[in-house]
Formats: structure tokens, sequence, C-alpha cells
């Protein structure tokens, strides 16, 4: 489970991020956090998009429809 470090929300399955470098240390930002990050001085670690997985909640998630 990954959060963003702006906003404090939770990123669901399948959701974008990346890592960017901000108050000495690398953390998870969200694609619409990234503007934010970047005015306030955060440097970007990694260029690509990272997804959440959703691999781990197949047991513990059930089918409604």
């Amino acid at each position: 489970m990954a959060m963003c470090q702006v906003c404090r929300r939770t990123l669901l399955a399948g959701e974008r991020y990346r890592m960017w470098h901000w108050e000495r240390r690398d953390q998870t930002i969200c694609v619409v956090c990234e503007p934010l990050a970047e005015e306030a001085g955060a440097v970007r670690v990694v260029d690509a998009y990272e997804s959440v997985r959703a691999t781990g909640l197949t047991q513990t998630v059930r089918r409604v429809a």
C-alpha cells in the first residue's frame, strides 16, 4: 500500500506515482501533486511512472457483481 506524501491520500490499485527526493529522503508523490512538489523544491528520482500493485489483495477481495 502506498500513500502520497503531499496530499496524504492512499493510492488506489493501478494508480500512477513517482518517487521524488524531498526533505532529505525519497518520497512517494501522486501524479496530481507533482506540480506542488516541484514548486516546493523536490527533485524527481525516477523518470518512469510506477503503479500500485494489488496482487496481494486477490485473496481478501470479494467480487460483488
